[in-house]
C-alpha cells in the first residue's frame, strides 16, 4: 500500500518545526499579525508562480464556487487565524510548550471528518494517533534541561501562550477537513493550496482590518536582521509547507494526515535547541520514541 500521504504529512511537520521556529525569530522584534500579514501574501505569490511556470496558466481552471467555498474558509480560519494565535503562542511560551496544543488538532479533525467526510479510521489507527499523542504530551511535560532563554518564564505567560495555541489547534483541525472537502477527484493539489493560499491573504487583510498599530513594527523588521529568519521561513513555510501539506490531505484521511503534521512537538525539538538553545530531557526523549512509535502504526495499516 502506498503511504505518500503519510510521508508527505511528516515532511509537511519537519517544515513547519524549522518555519514556526524562524517566524517566532522575527516576531520578537514586532508581533505575531505581522508576521503572519507578511508571510501569506508572500507565500502566495510563490504559489502563484510556481502555478505558472509549471503549466503556463495564470489561474487554474475546473476549480468551482464549492471548491472555492471550502478552499477559501479553509484558508481564512485554518491559515490567517489560526496561524496567527500559534505565532503568538510561540512568542509567549516558546516553540516547545506551544506545540504541545497542536496535539489536540488530530482529535479534533478525526471527530470532524467522520460526520463531514464519511471518513472512518481503523483499530490501528486509532490505536497509533493515541500513541503519537502520548508520545507529543510526555515529550513536552520534559522540562528544559538547557540555559534556553524560554526556561523560566513567567506562569501566566506560560498559560496565555498555551491558549493561543489550542485556538490554532482547533483552527487548524476545521482548517484541514474544509481542505479535505475542497479537493475532490482529480484537483490537482498545488491548484487547491493556491486557491486556499490567496483566500488565506483575503481573511487576513481582514483580519488586520482598522489596526494600524499592527504594521507599526515595519520599521523593527527593517532596522533588524528579522528579514533573514522571515524570508526563509516564507519558503519552507507557507509555500513548500502548505503545498506539501494540501497534497497530504488528498492522499491519505484527514484524521492520520492531522495526527502526522501535528508531530511538530517532536520536530521541533531540534530548531528549538539549535536557535533558542532549548535543551530537552530524557523524559521529552522517551516522548520522541513512542510518538516515532505510534507513527509506524500508522505506515503499518
Amino acid at each position: 500500500m502506498s503511504h505518500l500521504g503519510e510521508l508527505l504529512a511528516v515532511t509537511a511537520a519537519i517544515l513547519w518545526a524549522f518555519g514556526g521556529t524562524l517566524f517566532g525569530m522575527a516576531g520578537r522584534r514586532s508581533s505575531a499579525l505581522l508576521v503572519n500579514a507578511i508571510r501569506l501574501p508572500c507565500g502566495a505569490l510563490l504559489l502563484w508562480l510556481t502555478w505558472v511556470l509549471m503549466t503556463g496558466t495564470l489561474w487554474p481552471e475546473g476549480v468551482g464556487w464549492r471548491q472555492h467555498l471550502w478552499l477559501g474558509l479553509s484558508g481564512a480560519i485554518g491559515l490567517a487565524i489560526g496561524d496567527s494565535f500559534y505565532y503568538k503562542g510561540i512568542m509567549l511560551a516558546g516553540p516547545r510548550r506551544a506545540s504541545l496544543m497542536l496535539a489536540a488538532t488530530p482529535v479534533g479533525a478525526s471527530l470532524m471528518a467522520w460526520p463531514v467526510l464519511g471518513e472512518t479510521l481503523d483499530v490501528l489507527a486509532v490505536a497509533g494517533i493515541a500513541v503519537v499523542i502520548g508520545g507529543i504530551s510526555l515529550s513536552v511535560l520534559g522540562k528544559d534541561t538547557g540555559a534556553g532563554e524560554h526556561r523560566d518564564l513567567p506562569r501566566g505567560q506560560i498559560y496565555r501562550g498555551l491558549a493561543c495555541a489550542l485556538v490554532c489547534a482547533v483552527c487548524t483541525a476545521i482548517g484541514n477537513v474544509l481542505a479535505k472537502l475542497g479537493m475532490p477527484g482529480d484537483t490537482p493539489p498545488l491548484a487547491a493550496t493556491l486557491v486556499r493560499g490567496l483566500w488565506a491573504v483575503a481573511g487576513m487583510a481582514l483580519f488586520v482590518a482598522g489596526r494600524p498599530s499592527v504594521w507599526s513594527g515595519l520599521r523593527g523588521l527593517r532596522e533588524s536582521r528579522a528579514w533573514r529568519p522571515l524570508s526563509v521561513a516564507i519558503l519552507i513555510g507557507p509555500f513548500i509547507g502548505m503545498w506539501v501539506a494540501v497534497s497530504a490531505l488528498k492522499y491519505t484521511e484527514a484524521g492520520v494526515a492531522s495526527v502526522l503534521m501535528n508531530t511538530v512537538p517532536i520536530t521541533v525539538l531540534l530548531p528549538a535547541w539549535m536557535f533558542h538553545r532549548d535543551k530537552p530531557s530524557p523524559v521529552s526523549l522517551l516522548g520522541v520514541v513512542v510518538a516515532l512509535a505510534g507513527g509506524a502504526m500508522l505506515f503499518l495499516r
